[in-house]
């Protein structure tokens, strides 16, 4: 009897695999956000959950089950081997109080079904004058506010429906002379099927360790033995607590509603995208996006977005345009509306360069 050897080794045990990690991981999460009382503002480097990207935030976050860009290593990095290509796109987001997001990603083919990238976050704000009780009027000094995140992914078809995408990320936040740096892991997996091309998507990110900061400032005097006279004040490190990273597990759908091929309604010029996002943090209320993005030719698009169960957010908008650069590929300028509330609209800006 002669046996044909599976033409993916990793067809079997890929989706095993996926099920083990994110038991391992979620059911934790799910446990630590559980619970009646309100639990904002216990949790660090709160920058990860600004969303990256101008088409994702102009569908009102919703991206998850999508994820067709060079920012899919922050909602899903499974959503990479939607790529071809060589991919890089820049972000810039002027959000509030001068305070500024950027988002850097890179992505390269490896082999026939797997996609290596690298990205990079950041967050900053303009020099701040250091003030003490002293002197409340500034000391002449200035210190800085940095916060960063920076990530290596890898994804891989483990068929020609089911991906699935690892990201190891270095977080570090650094104020005047305080650092706290940790590592994190995000994972997540992307379904493609043949109903009405409708994906369904899952991640999980921000899985690591505690921040804690440490730096010179927080070096005092003090008598370690008050009961010995004229002894010296010792060098004492104050102590400062550990604080978890947010956590959060994103699951979504995605499907055409116009548009070529699958689509519910067939048209060859048009295409009607429309995606949901169920969102449970360990650190705030569940939230639901709904998003849409029309396109014409995949030339011009028009996005809105509605988030669901927010302080402060609700509609978002933005349009984008699609530029053919001959041999060298296509680049891609998206823009994104994001109204804040008391703090005004904010706004997002990304170019895409796809080679």
């Amino acid at each position: 009897m002669i046996m044909e050897r599976p033409t993916n080794q990793y067809q079997n045990s890929g989706p095993v695999i996926l099920v083990i990690l994110y038991l391992m991981m979620a059911v934790p999460v799910a446990l630590s956000g559980s619970g009646s009382f309100d639990k904002v503002g216990t949790t660090a480097a709160q920058f990860l959950k600004l969303g990256v990207g101008a088409r994702a935030l102009g569908m009102g976050g919703s991206f998850v089950a999508l994820a067709d860009d060079g920012t899919a290593p922050y909602w899903n990095p499974a959503g990479l081997t939607n790529l071809s290509g060589v991919n890089t796109v820049f972000n810039h987001n002027e959000w509030v109080l001068d305070i500024t997001h950027e988002f850097m990603g890179l992505s390269v083919p490896i082999g026939r079904n797997g996609v290596a990238g690298f990205s990079v976050t950041a967050l900053t704000m303009g020099k701040k004058e250091v003030t003490t009780v002293r002197e409340p009027g500034g000391t002449g000094l200035y210190y800085s506010v940095m916060d960063l995140a920076a990530g290596l992914s890898y994804a891989r078809k483990l068929s020609d429906r089911l991906s699935y995408g690892l990201t190891l990320k270095y977080i570090r936040l650094a104020a005047y002379n305080e650092v706290a740096q940790t590592m994190a892991l995000d994972i997540g997996s992307l379904l493609r099927t043949d109903f009405y091309g409708l994906s369904i998507g899952m991640a999980l990110t921000n899985f690591g360790g505690d921040l804690r900061y440490e730096g010179r400032d927080l070096i005092e005097k003090a008598d370690i033995d008050d009961e010995i006279i004229g002894n010296y004040p010792s060098d004492v490190m104050l102590q400062t607590e550990p604080w978890p990273l947010p956590l959060l597990i994103r699951i979504g759908v995605s499907v055409d509603i116009v548009g070529p091929g699958q689509a519910v309604l067939t048209s060859s010029s048009n295409r009607l995208t429309v995606t949901i996002d169920g969102e449970h943090p360990n650190d705030a209320p569940e939230h639901v996006n709904v998003g849409a993005e029309w396109s014409w030719r995949e030339i011009v698009f028009l996005r809105g977005g509605y988030r669901l169960n927010y302080d402060e957010e609700a509609m978002t908008f933005g349009g984008g345009v699609r530029l053919s650069l001959g041999a060298l590929g296509t680049t891609t300028v998206n823009y994104a509306v994001k109204p804040l509330g008391p703090f005004g609209n904010t706004s997002q800006m990304s170019v895409e360069f796809q080679f």
